[in-house]
């Protein structure tokens, strides 16, 4: 359990610098960039939400959602020590996400994350048969489409916590968008046909 905790937290963490290099980078670029994060994921074997949502038993729920607690104290983590070094507000693309979040209608976050939930286990199990070109191509395509991931929106929403803006409405767009993207990855095993295993 020891184990299970630290490399959700250490995903976390990843995914936190890649919302925090998106935020500063923004666009094309920084949707490219933030891969970073999910490629550290997958290379240090870390435990993220969306890389293990599509390939563990349903029975095994409470593992996922210990998982994806540990996830997002990874992103409070790095929400604080980045506010902390910083002590700045330059996330001038924090804005852009949070207004399309509290715009967005309950079934409409919980629609666009099933996209994200496609895209992640389709990168992951094409790095389980040693091709990262789903995971460097998938990232930017679920970002500039602005697909929830619930992960990096932990992220998000904790720096907006830390700097006094959070509001009741991220939970429920939170719990969708967590929703939404264990839908998404497991539509791949689904319509695949059976568990997703390397060949």
């Amino acid at each position: 359990m020891k184990e299970l905790t630290r490399l959700a937290l250490f995903a976390g963490m990843l995914i936190g610098i890649g919302g925090l290099t998106y935020l500063n980078v923004g666009g094309l670029a920084g949707a490219i960039l933030f891969s970073f994060g999910l490629i550290s994921v997958v290379l240090c074997k870390a435990q993220l939400y969306t890389g293990k949502a599509g390939f563990m038993a349903p029975r095994e729920w409470a593992r996922l959602l210990y998982i994806l607690l540990g996830n997002a104290v990874g992103c409070l983590a790095t929400a604080t020590l980045t506010l902390y070094a910083t002590k700045a507000q330059l996330f001038e693309g924090l804005d852009a996400i949070l207004a399309a979040r509290h715009t967005a209608p309950w079934h409409g976050i919980l629609l666009m994350a099933i996209g994200t939930g496609l895209i992640m286990t389709l990168a992951v199990y094409g790095t389980m048969r040693k091709n990262y070109l789903p995971l460097l191509f998938g990232v930017p395509v679920f970002i500039l489409c602005g697909l929830p991931h619930c992960v990096a929106d932990a992220f998000y929403y904790a720096i907006a916590l830390l700097q006094g803006d959070a509001a009741w409405w991220m939970l429920g767009a939170w719990a969708w968008a967590i929703v939404g993207n264990y839908i998404g990855c497991n539509l791949p095993r689904i319509l695949m046909g059976g568990d997703l295993k390397a060949e």
